[in-house]
């Protein structure tokens, strides 16, 4: 008699046996105390390669720099400010820009329902607070076990991912048609198969999918990020904004809501739509650095050179040497004519980053504007020769050259 065969055996999927201590370990955990506690311990049971951070949405930022980075295994703290726990475990799961291993939720001495609410979550372990640091790699190696369990399904998601991002849309497309067989009810598997299409330009396709998902599960945040994005990629902007204010009405706290959102309009220069859904953050209390510069970005483009500037501070106040937040001022002082402002700005970057090619471009700009062409060739001369192949400097050069050379008018 033939045995049955595991999911890891029917989509070829690598176990990993052992909870190897050398990899990425990623930990997080808001207050600053206890974290590096716990992560001292960490470090004395073995854990070589540790990563702290304060929230879920500086870890996602972390993450999206660097793509190759894969946890072994997470801690995470339930509450944290700005994205807490399930919000946090909810982006690894769902979006595939992002793999994620074995997670283990920290909770304040829990009681069954809320130890429930994290089985219903997903999520492959419970580590109580306050800490017994002799339970800690007993508890990790469990859910390492768990996660890597052969007939764990979120093994099979997480593969899907890998080959939606490998682009690999036939193999992805067959993971997806398994899951959403298998799980009659779940959402998930069919907003996989929606995005597929999306990427394959078949939006009539994508519709009916997304259409399914709703009805397998009205509550499912991202069939409406997908609704939102597949109604922005057809130019449908009012739809779309509608299906993304739907996600927000859905998960009002998390703040990659907003900023995909935004991030899509941006591209399609719809500047006002998405200065007002970044707004509803505002006003909602979701507020982090980047949603002000984002904004001040939207404001700029408006040509609201007033509101560009107090939102960059905004942003600045948080992240005071910011050199990207501090050129993006130095742009709204100059649009604004406030000229000596904006010198100090990129003088300000240039002390911390002497190189940094837009305080170069923009400050020698600025100069040429007013006519200070000796000063301003200096400076881009300076850029390109860092930057040779920066074009528009080139030209910008040779430009100011030969207007510093033009004949005066008599």
């Amino acid at each position: 008699m033939s045995e049955t065969k595991t999911l890891a055996d029917e989509f070829g999927i690598k176990l990993e046996s052992n909870l190897d201590q050398n990899r990425p370990l990623f930990l997080l955990e808001d207050q600053q105390d206890l974290r590096l506690i716990v992560a001292h311990h960490l470090q004395k049971l073995g854990f070589a390669a540790l990563h702290q951070f304060t929230n879920g949405h500086e870890a996602l930022t972390f993450m999206q720099d660097n793509p190759d980075i894969k946890p072994v295994v997470t801690i995470c703290d339930l509450e944290m400010p700005l994205m807490g726990g399930y919000d946090y475990f909810g982006e690894l799961r769902e979006n595939t820009r992002y793999s994620r291993g074995p997670f283990a939720i920290t909770l304040p001495q829990p009681d069954k329902a809320q130890i429930m609410l994290a089985s219903e979550n997903g999520v492959d372990g419970i580590l109580v607070k306050p800490y017994t640091f002799k339970d800690i790699v007993p508890k990790l190696r469990q859910a390492h076990k768990i996660f890597n369990n052969p007939n764990n399904p979120e093994l099979v998601y997480e593969l899907a991912k890998v080959e939606f991002r490998a682009k690999n849309w036939d193999k992805t497309e067959h993971i997806y048609k398994k899951l959403a067989s298998s799980s009659q009810k779940a959402a998930r598997p069919v907003v996989g198969l929606a995005r597929i299409a999306i990427e394959r330009k078949q939006y009539p396709q994508a519709q009916e999918f997304l259409t399914e998902a709703e009805k397998r599960n009205p509550y499912y945040v991202h069939t409406y990020v997908e609704l939102g994005r597949l109604s922005v990629v057809q130019n449908k902007i009012e739809d779309g904004v509608k299906f993304f204010k739907k996600a927000i009405d859905l998960s009002p706290l998390n703040p990659i809501r907003y900023e995909e959102a935004a991030e899509l309009l941006f591209k399609l220069a719809r500047y006002q739509d998405a200065v007002d859904l970044l707004q509803l953050a505002l006003d909602n209390q979701v507020v982090f650095p980047r949603l002000h510069h984002i904004m001040s970005q939207g404001y700029f483009a408006l040509k609201d050179h007033k509101k560009a500037t107090r939102h960059i501070k905004s942003a600045l106040s948080a992240e005071p040497e910011n050199v990207v937040y501090l050129n993006q001022l130095g742009v709204c002082y100059k649009e604004s004519d406030l000229f000596d402002d904006a010198a100090k700005v990129y003088n300000q970057v240039l002390k911390v980053d002497p190189d940094n090619r837009s305080a170069l471009y923009n400050k020698a700009i600025m100069l040429a504007s007013r006519s200070q062409y000796p000063e301003a060739i200096k400076l881009l001369s300076r850029c390109v020769e860092k930057f040779p192949d920066f074009e528009i400097g080139v030209k910008k050069l040779k430009e100011f050259k030969e207007k510093a050379n033009a004949p005066k008018a008599s």
